[in-house]
């Protein structure tokens, strides 16, 4: 949160309007408080440039990864279906726009990622995927399916999204 107020502060300083659309670990800590901690921020932001900028300017100033926020979730977004929304208890900011995608596309991400963990770190997808069915009151792989499809039409499940699908499926019974 620091760093995200720094960022609109160099935002206002700069008199520069941005936008902030924040995924993975870092929406399950933020947006959902379903988690407590994330090792970076994944985002997409506009204007890139600008936001890129403050971005590693408050990495550097705070002796923080210069990409302790970066765009590598870019290349996952849906083409067809994109929904962002502000979380109703997260503090606007006034030069920086928080968005975060709707629970259903998170899922659907969680399941075409499906990376496993270990022993000893089980896998984040699986917990948060495991967490996000049960917000949005899910049973069953079919509903999951559907879901992946409506953001993903075009994707074909891999086996491991397949596994990982039913994995969900009998942990949330």
């Amino acid at each position: 949160m620091r760093g995200l107020n720094q960022i609109n502060q160099y935002l206002k300083e700069q008199d520069i309007e941005g936008e902030l659309c924040i995924f993975d670990g870092a929406c399950m800590c933020l947006a959902y408080s379903a988690r407590t901690s994330t090792k970076d921020v994944d985002a997409v932001f506009q204007p890139a440039d600008k936001v890129r900028k403050a971005i590693f300017e408050v990495g550097i100033a705070n002796g923080w990864d210069w990409n302790w926020i970066n765009d590598d979730v870019a290349g996952f977004l849906s083409t067809k279906k994109s929904e962002f929304v502000a979380a109703a208890d997260f503090e606007p900011l006034s030069h920086l726009k928080i968005l975060f995608p709707r629970p259903e596309y998170l899922l659907a991400m969680k399941c075409l990622a499906a990376r496993s963990g270990t022993d000893e770190e089980p896998s984040p997808d699986l917990s948060d995927a495991l967490w996000l069915c049960r917000h949005l009151k899910i049973r069953d792989k079919n509903a999951i399916t559907s879901i992946v499809m409506d953001y993903y039409p075009d994707e074909e499940l891999s086996s491991n999204s397949s596994f990982f699908i039913e994995e969900l499926e009998t942990r949330i019974k």
